[in-house]
């Protein structure tokens, strides 16, 4: 299958402006995430008002550089090398992804319409960030130069913003 990338982005852009918009999804995403996965439960020390800020920040920069890979994949990278410090385990990407394709029928169901096809692109696109940021903790040591030069320090945090999950594209 080739992502319809065009498609995500129209699709986030709605989850935007419908429903409540980022907050609301980012919201459900935790209360679902809880319900169906309480195992994960222990793994975020921010509360869901806190965490959903930095969830919808992350999804909207990776969509808003999905036609940039030299600015996409270090950032995927940085934030898979992240991880390791959270105490996140390859089977939590794949919990992630199912959860965050439900609510985004659940909330872009209510105004509008979600197809097969929107739900198709984007288990395709989270099975691939999922992927990448799994190599990247697997070999950090990989990465190191590159994450350098992109404005990450060796644990994927950057070098002068306490904010990783933002991403300025210019």
């Amino acid at each position: 299958m080739t992502l319809n990338v065009a498609l995500i982005a129209e699709s986030f852009d709605r989850a935007k402006k419908e429903n409540g918009g980022l907050r609301t999804l980012g919201l459900r995403f935790y209360e679902r995430l809880f319900e169906k996965y309480p195992s994960v439960r222990h793994l975020f020390t921010a509360p869901p008002e806190e965490q959903h800020k930095k969830l919808m920040a992350s999804v909207g920069a990776i969509v808003a550089s999905v036609t940039n890979p030299e600015v996409m994949l270090p950032y995927l990278r940085a934030m898979g090398i992240r991880h390791i410090a959270y105490k996140t385990e390859n089977g939590h990407y794949g919990a992630v992804a199912e959860n965050l394709v439900a609510v985004l029928d659940e909330h872009l169901s209510k105004e509008g319409e979600w197809t097969d096809e929107m739900k198709a692109n984007w288990e395709e696109a989270l099975q691939i960030i999922s992927e990448v940021m799994i190599d990247a903790a697997a070999h950090p040591e990989q990465y190191e130069t590159e994450l350098t030069a992109a404005g990450y320090q060796a644990d994927g945090f950057k070098s002068n913003n306490a904010k990783p999950w933002e991403l300025v594209i210019s």
